[in-house]
């Protein structure tokens, strides 16, 4: 991962794949989307529908759910104007540290591809020494 800090334009550089990831996961989902969707419809029979329809149905509403958590809360973009960032978040998922900025249309871009406590020092440093509120 490599961030960048572009002082004319008072803006942070990202590159880290992100992007990619994103398209890739939701190319994903509106594909199991499609299953869940349509196996029930043209693969099941009458007997089966009962119960496998049932959990196919389930899947599906819960594909919707991530697309629509995908689309209103994260963002991949690689390039983010500094007045457009409130703070930069430090979590733990499953035992691992992320960092996180969160920005002010309510949406959030993690960072991806540290590897370790030195790394994450660092990129804090780097988001304080610019302004950023890290907590």
């Amino acid at each position: 991962m490599k961030i960048t800090f572009n002082e004319n334009e008072k803006s942070i550089e990202i590159k880290d794949g992100l992007k990619k990831q994103f398209l890739l996961l939701k190319i994903s989902l509106v594909f199991t989307l499609a299953n869940s969707v349509l196996f029930p419809v043209f693969v099941l029979n009458k007997k089966q529908f009962e119960w496998m329809g049932f959990i196919w149905i389930l899947l599906g509403l819960f594909i919707i759910v991530l697309i629509t958590y995908q689309l209103l809360k994260k963002t991949a973009s690689e390039s983010l104007n500094l007045s457009d960032i409130t703070s930069l978040n430090e979590k733990q998922f499953f035992g691992r540290k992320m960092l996180r900025l969160k920005l002010k249309n309510g949406k959030s871009r993690d960072l991806i591809g540290i590897k370790s406590q030195k790394d994450i020092s660092k990129i804090k440093d780097f988001f304080h020494t610019i302004g950023i509120q890290t907590n």
